[in-house]
């Protein structure tokens, strides 16, 4: 049996090893797996080398893609959603975050306010443009290409630092000494949507079965425990 390809989003990336790991042993499938950032996916479906069996990214992006035909848009199967959170390294003093209000008192006392360059740090940056202190916090502001490269800089931080990333990723990074603080508070809250699918629709049935099984209870509750609502 051929092993299934799929390339995957950072943000989910721990409920769908999971995933894979329990279809593997109910069907023998192999599967070998990439996990890139946005652009990078981009770079890799919308390019002309090999495409992935299958793909897992934020919904806004696979529509994209099933409407430009580099998906098949019949195929598409919501993985869940994931929420922006607040980060800092393990043993650092908790900010405030319990209200906008809070949240942005802390990112204006924080010595580096710290977030990546996808999708979620997208939506950080206009966040902070919203709470009126983005030419206060440009200077003190780090961003990063990936979860990986942010979390590991938290992690070495110093001082009163306090970063920003999509919750399942701050968890599954949890040994580059983060730890999530909270998700953003109730009015600032942001989720974003992944889904699967496929990129032809002629993909085996053992293939095809990967993306049943994200949608029956036993994948639902391997996604919700990895914070995958």
């Amino acid at each position: 049996m051929a092993a299934i390809t799929l390339i995957s989003a950072g943000a989910p990336q721990s409920g769908i090893v999971t995933c894979m790991e329990v279809y593997s042993g109910d069907t023998g499938a192999r599967f070998e797996p990439s996990y890139l950032t946005s652009t990078e996916i981009k770079k890799v479906i919308e390019g002309d080398g090999p495409k992935p069996d299958i793909l897992v990214a934020p919904e806004k992006h696979m529509q994209d893609y099933g409407a430009r035909e580099l998906l098949d848009n019949g195929s598409l199967v919501r993985v869940g959603d994931v929420e922006v959170g607040v980060t800092v390294r393990v043993g650092a003093e908790f900010p405030d975050v319990r209200s906008a209000d809070a949240l942005r008192a802390a990112i204006l006392a924080a010595d580096s306010v710290l977030y990546n360059a996808a999708i979620s740090g997208q939506y950080i940056e206009k966040m902070i443009e919203g709470l009126g202190i983005a030419d206060e916090v440009a200077a003190k502001t780090e961003r990063f290409p990936s979860a990986a490269a942010l979390m590991e800089r938290i992690g070495k931080g110093q001082g009163n630092e306090i970063g920003f990333g999509q919750i399942p990723a701050i968890r599954r990074l949890s040994d580059h000494g983060v730890v999530v603080v909270a998700p953003l508070p109730d009015e600032l809250r942001n989720k974003t949507t992944y889904v699967a699918g496929l990129t032809d629709a002629r993909a085996s049935r053992v293939t095809k079965g990967f993306l049943g099984f994200i949608e029956t209870p036993r994948g639902r509750d391997i996604l919700n425990a990895a914070g995958i609502a």
